[in-house]
């Protein structure tokens, strides 16, 4: 059976004006200077926080794979939800005898090299080895932050005792979300205002968290 190449495209249901017409034309762009063809796209309209093989048309393309085929897609965060889920992902594809290609990771996006099963093999145990290293050491950052900040709070003489209402459930599950490094490196100012709330009532949250 003759190998294929699929195309796989995911936009989140938080952003409904995005578009797959991006990433669609960045595959095609690369076939074409590449000289070959997709034999299927496939794409989800999904939250990026769903796991990978979680989403529905990604899961049944999944089932499809063989080995020798190649997945392509425009960006590596696309193939999950954060980094730990993209690297359990290549590394189960590349078990399996599937080449992935992200054409935004320099030597991932090397058609001839990555059609070199050798070449290929060693390019994505040196990529996933980098970025499970740099996924460790954002939720080190992330953590030493908000130690830091708890820190300055105390010196500062502020409370973070549980207030009478307690710590809201979606802020535990977006801070959960933080400490696992879904956030990626964003700074808790940036985390505090995409909750909709002040950085010394993050800070308080955490404290009574921290005494549970």
């Amino acid at each position: 059976m003759e190998n294929k190449i699929f195309a796989y495209m995911r936009i989140s249901t938080n952003h409904k004006t995005q578009k797959t017409d991006r990433q669609r034309q960045a595959i095609i762009e690369y076939s074409i200077c590449n000289g070959f063809n997709i034999d299927e796209f496939v794409s989800d309209i999904i939250t990026g926080g769903t796991k990978a093989d979680n989403r529905p048309n990604y899961h049944n393309m999944k089932k499809q794979l063989r080995n020798g085929d190649t997945l392509i897609i425009s960006d590596i965060d696309r193939l999950g939800r954060n980094a730990d889920d993209v690297i359990v992902e290549i590394k189960d594809l590349q078990l399996k005898g599937i080449r992935v290609v992200a054409l935004d990771v320099p030597f991932l996006n090397d058609w001839e090299k990555m059609n070199d099963d050798s070449l290929s093999k060693m390019i994505i145990d040196i990529f996933v080895t980098l970025k499970a290293h740099i996924a460790q050491q954002e939720k080190e950052k992330i953590h030493d932050r908000v130690m830091q900040g708890l820190d300055v709070a105390k010196k500062k003489g502020k409370k973070l005792g549980r207030p009478a209402t307690g710590v809201p459930k979606e802020f535990i599950k977006e801070y959960n979300k933080l400490q696992s490094g879904e956030y990626g490196s964003i700074s808790v100012v940036q985390f505090a205002k995409l909750q909709g709330i002040a950085v010394s009532t993050f800070y308080k949250y955490v404290g009574i968290l921290r005494e549970k």
